[in-house]
Order: structure tokens, then sequence, then C-alpha cells
């Protein structure tokens, strides 16, 4: 393990509470294996430990395993793949944030998250990403698209 998921994940979701998501019955997965080990891809946000207290994300899974999450790409650079722990839940609020005021349906049948963020597609969820001042800077320091890996060096940006 990489990151110390265990300890993060109660953490992650006590602070995303307070901030006033305890509404969203939305899957976040976290795992501390570069082996994605708690299938973090079958989830709406999935965090796998990057190194240090970074994680990477993927994005857009659905429980039932008929969607996997994907990296967040341009097609030719990876985004987001050295998220520090502190910053985390700033990603996941932005996101949340901008599924709440635009998903479809009423009540009963709101559109979930992942067929959201499929609908609304990759390049959007980076252009969100990249307007909202709490995950702007992240979007800057960009790596070459790739699956992490921890054994090649110079992985992080």
């Amino acid at each position: 393990s990489y990151t110390d998921s265990e300890q993060f994940e109660p953490e992650l979701l006590d602070e995303l509470e307070d901030r006033g998501y305890g509404d969203l019955a939305e899957s976040i997965g976290i795992t501390g294996c570069e082996r994605q080990c708690f299938r973090p891809a079958t989830k709406t946000l999935g965090w796998i430990g990057s190194g240090g207290d970074n994680y990477a994300l993927k994005l857009g899974g659905s429980e039932d395993g008929s969607t996997q999450g994907h990296w967040l790409t341009d097609g030719e650079l990876q985004f987001l793949s050295a998220v520090p722990r502190e910053r985390v839940a700033d990603v996941c609020a932005t996101l949340f944030d901008w599924y709440k005021s635009e998903k479809q349906g009423t009540n009963g049948t709101s559109e979930k998250m992942g067929p959201f963020i499929h609908r609304m597609g990759y390049a959007a969820v980076l252009e969100k990403l990249k307007a909202d001042e709490r995950t702007s800077d992240l979007l800057q320091k960009r790596n070459p698209a790739m699956v992490f890996d921890p054994y090649i060096e110079n992985n992080l940006v």
C-alpha cells in the first residue's frame, strides 16, 4: 500500500458531510493499493493511492460493475494523478456541486452521478475542474497519459 486509505476514508467522508454533501448517495472508493484491490473503478469517484499522501482519480464507475471508471485524460495527458490528500475533498466538492446543479430528473428519478459524468463527457469534466477556483491549480501540472505505475521513476508531477 502506498497510502493510508483506511485512515483517510472516514476523514474524507466526515469532511464531505461537514461541507454539506451528506445527502448524496454516491459511491466513493479509496484504496492505498496501486493494484486497485478495493476496485475503486467501480465507484462514482475512485481514489487510488499514488505515493506519499497523494491520490489519483478514476471517475464515472458504477457499483454494479456495468461501467468502469476512467482516468481523467484529454487523450494525451492524464490529469489528477497526484492529488494531495488534503485536496481530495476539494475535487469531490467541485464535482458534487456541478452534479447537483445540472443533473437531470426530479426527486425520485434523479440521474445518478456516474451516468451524469458520462453524459457530460470527460472534456466537460476537465473544463469544470479547470474553471473552479478550488481545483484549477491541480490541473496546471500534467503527466503523460498512462496508468499509474509506481515502479516508473518520476511518475508523479
